[in-house]
């Protein structure tokens, strides 16, 4: 069940998300993700950080990343890229969104969740969601989540944010501003395309050089 938002820094949250409508020039494209067909999301880790699992098979491809200070068996911000084949994941990006909600109800003692944008990116579907768990019984911490996800015409992809807290209260607690400001402004540019006139690539800027297919 949905509550209202619990905080003005919550508020301040979906604010600046709700830009992820807008699109940035300056994502580049991750291998992991990337088909025969040219359908591509276009998203980078941040700088330095380290892939610590990845998963590629026929119908899913799973790339996990840590920041470069945290362990694979003790993190404490997770950013995951995820597609799944449209084939074996029928859901449209906002059911993607709801099932993970779901989930979350059956392993949280405190869930609540929240719509940040729900629309058209590049003609693709997108939606965007904020997930708050109290305490995850499995972990016994708190989970503050961002995702995006995207539904092309070949995977529904989605972009994963996960930072693990301390138990709290799920109408109480504060997220950092400049947390805020840092995975909102990540998130903004993150996008799918596939070169085709209705979902156009970003062209490189002046004088800049693509690197984006290197291997990481």
């Amino acid at each position: 069940m949905n509550i209202s938002p619990p905080s003005v820094v919550l508020l301040t949250l979906i604010i600046l998300l709700s830009s992820c409508a807008s699109q940035s020039n300056n994502a580049t494209e991750t291998p992991d993700t990337k088909n025969e067909t040219g359908e591509r999301l276009l998203a980078t880790p941040p700088k330095g950080w380290v892939n610590v699992f990845q998963l590629n098979n026929d119908n899913t491809r799973l790339t996990d990343f840590i920041p470069p200070d945290q362990s694979k068996g003790d993190w404490s911000t997770k950013l995951s890229f995820e597609a799944h084949t449209t084939e074996a994941l029928s859901l449209d990006p906002i059911e993607l969104l709801f099932s993970e909600a779901e989930t979350d109800q059956s392993r949280c003692n405190r869930v609540s969740h929240y719509n940040i944008f729900s629309g058209l990116e590049n003609n693709y579907q997108t939606s965007v969601r904020l997930f708050l768990c109290g305490e995850n019984t499995f972990t016994n911490r708190g989970e503050i989540k961002l995702i995006k996800a995207i539904r092309g015409n070949d995977y529904l992809y989605s972009v994963r944010i996960v930072r693990r807290t301390p138990p709290f209260d799920v109408n109480e607690e504060e997220i950092p501003k400049e947390e805020v400001a840092l995975w909102s402004t990540y998130l903004r540019k993150i996008s799918v395309c596939d070169g085709s006139p209705g979902h156009p690539c970003p062209q490189p800027e002046a004088g800049a050089e693509s690197q984006g297919n290197s291997s990481q």
